[in-house]
């Protein structure tokens, strides 16, 4: 049974900074900065400045097909044709079915309704009342229940703003609370249906990063979660993210987390692991220089991710990226040379087109 309401909610606890979307099973929920922009931009010399400005940029065919997937799904949703969403979201979940990046197209197909944070608050009231539709058209659908919740917990840490504790107000925090607590309940009612799906446990744990749900709570609920779909390398990486020191983890915690995702018999095996790396590089200047993370196990674990999705530009690029933080330059320089000029403007990956040639240059010659 899903536990979400064990733990009372506290403003104190939630430091939200920002979120942008990336290859990862998450819902857009989930705060997100980056620590690398800084150290990069410091380094910068004018030669590699005037490079950067020569540079064309690319795009991801696999982000492309992902992107007109969302549209898809989106138009559909806009225009209450709620019959065919059904029918997709059926066949999605039956065949467990991927994109060219490992993405389950069941997670894109929910992410195609999440609202930006900076959006007008009529459009959040109109992307509602769709919701509501939807669960009126088909009040025993798990897909409309799944959807409504994952609105809700996007719109909980909309409204309580992007800034640290002191900068939120009551009235922010309280309808944080509130939209939570009415999340879970739509979880709860969801989870009673028939019908399974394996982003009903990716929100909830994400409803319980918001509500604070305590470490032997939260292992709880990720435990039901990997029973409801083993190989769904999403709740890893949500669990990985939630053991940072700035949510409720302490120093170490998400490496060793890391490693045991890795382990798990049943799981994704290695590739999990790199998946975790390329979600919590963000979060340091240098990954490697900062926590307990494995360069062996992450390259690993993205070499197993590089054979089986070849056409991925934004796994190839993270494996460049981890492989310069991690100062190896060997890979480095392999990695950089696949690429070629190619560089990932519509991605998390390099903050700029300037850390791409500064990155490029150090795997290129060994010198900064």
């Amino acid at each position: 049974m899903l536990r979400l309401n064990l733990s009372p909610f506290s403003i104190a606890l939630i430091p939200l900074l920002c979120f942008t979307a990336c290859d990862s099973e998450q819902s857009s929920a989930a705060p997100q900065s980056s620590s690398r922009s800084k150290e990069i931009a410091e380094n910068i010399d004018k030669e590699e400045a005037l490079e950067a400005i020569r540079l064309q940029s690319v795009t991801d065919p696999v982000a492309d097909k992902i992107e007109a997937y969302r549209k898809q799904m989106a138009e559909l949703f806009y225009a209450q044709k709620f019959e065919a969403l059904e029918k997709e979201a059926s066949a999605a979940r039956a065949s467990k079915e991927v994109f060219g990046n490992g993405s389950w197209k069941i997670v894109q197909f929910y992410q195609a309704f999440e609202r930006k944070s900076e959006d007008a608050l009529g459009i959040w009231n109109v992307a509602e009342d769709t919701h509501n539709a939807w669960l009126k058209a088909f009040p025993n659908s798990v897909t409309a229940r799944i959807a409504y919740a994952d609105f809700l917990t996007n719109y909980a840490w909309h409204a309580r703003g992007t800034g640290y504790a002191d900068t939120v107000t009551s009235e922010g925090g309280r309808l944080m609370h509130e939209r939570l607590t009415k999340a879970g309940k739509v979880l709860n009612d969801a989870l009673k249906l028939p019908e399974k799906d394996p982003m009903l446990h990716l929100v909830a744990l994400y409803v319980a990063l918001g509500k604070g749900l305590d470490k032997p709570d939260y292992d709880k609920l990720l435990e039901e979660a990997h029973a409801s779909e083993p190989t769904f390398w999403g709740y890893d990486t949500a669990r990985a993210y939630s053991l940072l020191p700035r949510w409720y983890g302490n120093k170490g915690d998400w490496e060793a987390f890391a490693v045991t995702a890795a382990e798990r018999p049943d799981g994704p095996g290695m590739e999990v692991y790199a998946r975790i790396m390329m979600r919590m590089v963000d979060f340091h200047e240098n990954v490697f220089r900062e926590s307990k993370a494995s360069w062996p196990k992450t390259k690993e674990g993205l070499d197993i991710l590089r054979k089986k999705y070849p056409e991925s530009l934004e796994i190839l690029s993270y494996a460049a990226l981890l492989a310069t933080c991690a100062f190896d330059n060997k890979s480095a320089k392999a990695y950089f040379e696949e690429l070629g000029d190619r560089y990932l403007e519509k991605s998390s990956v390099w903050p700029s087109k300037e850390s791409f040639i500064h990155y490029r240059k150090w795997a290129r010659t060994g010198k900064w």
